[in-house]
């Protein structure tokens, strides 16, 4: 993709930017999905795999974004006759998760809807496992939205919240920058766990990979 004025390709903070990662549009928006696919792969992997997904279970992916997610998920719930959802409420979101998954969808044991996690659009308890992934960060009003997330998970179920970055000392300038100028929810572990039990959840765990800078935050409802 090139920029219209010069003609030169558009870089891939350029494409970011215009893709809105808070809500991505348009062909940038895609773009953007695609590389971000690719780009979460390893920190999601890390996150999923402390959580334990069998075949019978309902499993729902809010800020599904491209995609990817829901489609490691359900390799790991392996064959039954469990179900992955994945919400949205960006357009060109579900799209994407929609054609990645595409033979999921068509077998009945995936479901791509546009939806916003202030009011997710499913009855209470309905989920075993909701995860989230690189969207906390967006999230309009974090313990109101967290409270939505335990609404529809079942007693004993649990939450997976995966981000790249938490706030902690030593984090590059760069990394603090697009924090304040996204004005994004950026939390310490304890701050992450306290918000989980203020909406709901009856216990609440940070994990942390040494090394980096992720957080996977664990809650039991």
């Amino acid at each position: 993709m090139t920029d219209s004025a010069n003609t030169r390709p558009l870089s891939e903070a350029q494409i970011t930017e215009a893709g809105n990662p808070a809500k991505p549009q348009g062909e940038c928006g895609a773009l953007m999905l695609e590389r971000m696919n690719r780009s979460h792969e390893e920190v999601t992997n890390w996150a999923l795999d402390l959580l334990s997904f069998s075949p019978d279970q309902r499993v729902l992916d809010v800020g599904c974004g491209g995609g990817a997610t829901m489609g490691r998920i359900s390799q790991r719930m392996g064959k039954g006759s469990g179900t992955v959802v994945g919400v949205d409420y960006s357009e060109v979101s579900c799209a994407q998760s929609r054609e990645l998954n595409a033979a999921g969808i068509a077998s009945g044991r995936m479901e791509v809807r546009q939806a916003s996690v202030e009011a997710l659009p499913f009855a209470d308890a309905s989920f075993d496992v909701v995860t989230t992934v690189e969207s906390f960060y967006f999230w309009p009003d974090p313990v109101a939205n967290l409270a939505e997330v335990a609404r529809v998970l079942k007693p004993g179920g649990r939450f997976l919240l995966v981000a790249d970055v938490y706030q902690k000392d030593g984090l590059a300038q760069e990394v603090l920058d697009n924090i304040r100028r996204r004005s994004l929810t950026v939390l310490t572990p304890s701050q992450h766990e306290d918000l989980l039990l203020e909406a709901g959840f009856s216990l609440a765990r940070a994990h942390l990979k040494e090394g980096t800078d992720w957080i996977a935050v664990e809650g039991l409802r």
